[in-house]
């Protein structure tokens, strides 16, 4: 596996001057909308990081998870983009189930994209992107516990423009985007784009001879601009269709001979000693897998004024649908068949209402939100006969398939062998609905002309009403075998369990089972800010986050009874509580900035869920868990020269739980982390250095940029996978990326050309050893990709 290269340490040399819009030629100017106002990002008094078009075309990033890293404090997971997980400051919940929110928030022009299909899609035609760490329950429509992220796009405009890029690269990577903006008069305008992203990927699946690691997907956007003389609405139509292969799983076990030891707590180091690196064997998944989603959306904005205020309205429908076939047991031993199923569809409809006003004293917003959601989700496991005997010899017993059919094939029934297998389907149905309508205000009073007071409230009540359904096996050809050959054993096919995988959950939900819960809150935001001078800002607040509870859609409840311990499948709220105190500062005279701000949290009730083992199997359980952190964050930047910018930043941050605990079936503590990390790497930054100069006529430009996280704090649950380290792989160290964008813009700017080269170093990591088989002993691995190079073509009128 290859390491870091010295050239992290010249680019960490820029740590200091770092831009909260990395390449923007005057930060002072970037406009942003983080408080709900229209405000210079300098005269913000919070943290956040704005990321422009700029920016995301420096990197060749076609999503958020593309600006993973340089954004510190902020990580994405997106190797299962229906299934992805957003973190800002170590604050991260690995739920993939409808009952639940996430703690950050993710918003389109104001709109709520929830955190399952709607949540990480393509960039298009974006004009910025908003990154604010800590609770925003007073300035956004739904409540975002630990930050929120507000991406902004393009609306029409009243001249006539068009625009269209191409990359190709590396991997079969074909990307391409197109724009047109239209004039129809003064005050009527239309603006439609189109966006198509692919590639083949980058990893040979041996087992399927196919490619995975490629992505595959195609969007477009319709915004029609009606202006009103001083009011305007803006009507957006946007659909995405993606469909591509399931993501790649390294197993590490690769010999067919070698008895699975199972995983009890910690692995035992003769057993690990037989891992493989994953980057020096093949790929082998026998399930190549397929993941897509369909999407469509309109929002409806207005803006108006209104008796010497400001009225904003927006209306949005989104609607979607995902499936995510993948393999999951890493390799491709019949015994360990196990290929997992998501599949969901939803639509909601949001309403928001915002009323603003300025005096000579107040500066103030008042809104009222609602949102209704409804999901449907399919949770499918499918195994074979082969598996359920490796589960069988995990719980101490003997194999039962494996010996029945050698039996009968001992007996002389034709076409069968101890090696027989047949497939094995349980599928587990659940739906949610949410409902939720919040009542917010945000008020900035000046106290004098250099120091304000904000304060802001917001009540919400929420409702979620849950149902489970767990029907029995598909296996009709194991089904028909035992009913022809059964009798030949004394076996009677219908005495075979209903469900192995879902086996508890089909006890309590073989039959529709529903559930309905409601939550109430106040948040409360304080906000003290003053300006020493025209160019420093400091600021202190406390802000408190809130997110609903949820329903754990794997534990549906007992239908006999809602009060025992263990048979209500709800859990509380997340509460967060967020000290911050800052400064932001200008330095004119030498062509910087500087940002920076001390922060302290307590986050009570995180809801995430894992793959453990309560009784006989590993079942999913939503695991709540209280948390502390404290950290610094910087931000800045520095402009040597005209033709030269340095950039960096970093956040340091020491997070610990407070408490976690794991219960077995009698109630009994597993499993206790109170005052162990929680895996939060303590340093994640990043730097460049943007160059320009005159050549050939036009401009060319450099764009260097890296990022790095030092290794993941490891406590006693992820000791034994997450930072593992033998002679032949490590888990859970330092990571870095370097990019680099070499360009030529004509002397209008009306067409260029660029060279763009994501992981320069070609620096490979394994992000995660684990997987739904490692309670089995074969665990599989997530890698980094390898080094992309790509040339873009770029045109405009």
């Amino acid at each position: 596996m290859k390491t870091n290269r010295t050239v992290l340490a010249a680019s960490l040399a820029a740590a200091f001057f770092v831009p909260p819009a990395w390449a923007a030629d005057d930060i002072q100017s970037v406009v942003v909308t983080a408080q709900s106002r229209k405000q210079l990002v300098q005269d913000v008094p919070m943290t956040m990081q704005v990321v422009t078009a700029k920016d995301i075309a420096n990197v060749g990033a076609k999503d958020l998870a593309d600006l993973n890293g340089y954004i510190p404090g902020l990580t994405v997971d997106a190797n299962e983009p229906t299934q992805p997980s957003f973190g800002i400051r170590g604050v991260q919940a690995g739920d993939f189930g409808i009952a639940t929110d996430s703690p950050v928030g993710i918003y389109v022009d104001g709109v709520y994209t929830g955190k399952t299909g709607g949540a990480l899609m393509n960039f298009i035609d974006v004009q910025r992107i908003e990154v604010v760490k800590g609770p925003q329950g007073t300035l956004f429509g739904r409540n975002s516990a630990a930050g929120a992220i507000a991406i902004t796009t393009n609306e029409p405009g009243n001249d006539l423009d068009a625009s269209a890029h191409v990359k190709l690269g590396k991997f079969g990577r074909a990307n391409a985007d197109v724009m047109m903006n239209y004039p129809f008069s003064s005050t009527f305008a239309a603006r439609l784009v189109a966006v198509r992203s692919g590639s083949e990927g980058w990893a040979d699946n041996t087992a399927t001879g196919k490619k995975s690691g490629g992505d595959k997907d195609w969007a477009t956007r319709l915004s029609l601009r009606k202006d009103f003389d001083a009011a305007k609405l803006v009507f957006t139509w946007e659909h995405e269709n993606m469909e591509q292969y399931g993501r790649p799983a390294f197993g590490v076990i690769k010999d067919p001979n070698l008895p699975l030891g199972g995983y009890r707590g910690v692995y035992d180091a003769a057993y690990v000693a037989n891992f493989v690196n994953p980057f020096d064997a093949p790929l082998a998944n026998d399930q190549q897998g397929t993941e897509g989603r369909l999407f469509d959306g309109a929002t409806l904005r207005i803006e108006a004024p209104v008796a010497g205020m400001t009225f904003n309205s927006v209306t949005a429908y989104r609607r979607f649908q995902t499936h995510n076939l993948t393999d999951n047991d890493g390799g491709a031993r019949p015994d360990l068949y196990l290929t997992t199923q998501d599949a969901k569809h939803a639509h909601s409809f949001q309403q928001e209402f915002k009323l603003s006003g300025k005096t000579d004293k107040l500066d103030w917003i008042a809104g009222l939100s609602f949102y209704h959601n409804n999901e449907h989700q399919d949770a499918g496991a499918y195994v074979t006969t082969g598996t359920l005997d490796t589960l069988s010899q995990f719980q101490g017993g003997s194999p039962n398939f494996a010996m029945l059919f050698g039996g009968l094939a001992a007996a002389g029934l034709p076409g069968i062998s101890p090696n027989t297998v047949f497939n094995w389907d349980e599928t587990h149905y659940s739906d949610v609905r949410t409902r939720s309508a919040s009542i917010y205000g945000d008020t900035i009073w000046h106290l004098t002309p250099q120091t304000n007071a904000t304060i802001g409230l917001r009540y919400t009540r929420d409702n979620k009403s849950m149902t489970w359904f767990v029907p029995g096996r598909v296996s009709p050809q194991l089904d028909n075998f035992l009913n022809r050959f059964g009798p030949l054993a004394g076996l009677d096919a219908s005495a075979f369990p209903s469900n192995v995988i879902f086996g508890t959950a089909a006890q309590l939900a073989s039959s529709p089972v529903q559930r309905e819960k409601d939550w109430t809150d106040w948040s409360p935001r304080l906000v003290l800010d003053h300006k020493l001078n025209k160019d420093t800002l400091l600021f202190t607040s406390v802000s408190r986050g809130y997110q609903a509870g949820g329903f754990n859609i794997f534990t549906p409840p007992n239908p006999a009874s809602t009060t025992r311990t263990g048979q209500d499948p709800s859990f509380e709220p997340e509460k967060m509580t967020n000290f911050e105190a800052g400064m932001k500062m200008a330095l004119p005279d030498i062509r910087a900035s500087i940002n920076a701000s001390l922060f302290a949290y307590k986050f009570k009730n995180l809801q995430d869920i894992q793959l453990y083992s309560v009784g006989t199997l590993p079942t999913y359980n939503v695991v709540s868990s209280d948390q502390k952190a404290h950290g610094l964050d910087v931000d800045g930047r520095i402009r040597i020269s005209p033709r030269v910018s340095l950039f960096g930043g970093f956040e340091y941050i020491d997070q610990t739980y407070t408490r976690y605990q794991r219960l077995d079936a009698s109630g009994k503590v597993t499993l206790d982390l109170g005052g162990q990390p929680v895996g939060t790497p303590r340093l994640t930054a990043m730097a460049g250095i943007n160059m320009n100069w005159e050549y050939a006529a036009g401009r060319a430009s450099v764009n260097f940029q890296g990022t790095h996280a030092t290794s993941q704090r490891c406590n006693n649950d992820t000791a034994a996978l997450s930072c593992l380290s033998t002679a032949r792989l490590k888990t859970g160290e330092a990571m870095s990326k370097f990019d680099l964008r070499v360009g030529w813009d004509s002397p209008t700017s009306r067409y260029g050309v660029a060279l763009i080269v994501n992981n320069v170093f070609d620096q490979r990591y394994i992000t995660s050893l684990g997987g739904q088989t490692e309670q089995y002993g074969a665990p599989y691995a997530y890698l980094t990709p390898p080094r992309a190079i790509g040339v873009e073509f770029r045109a405009s009128m």
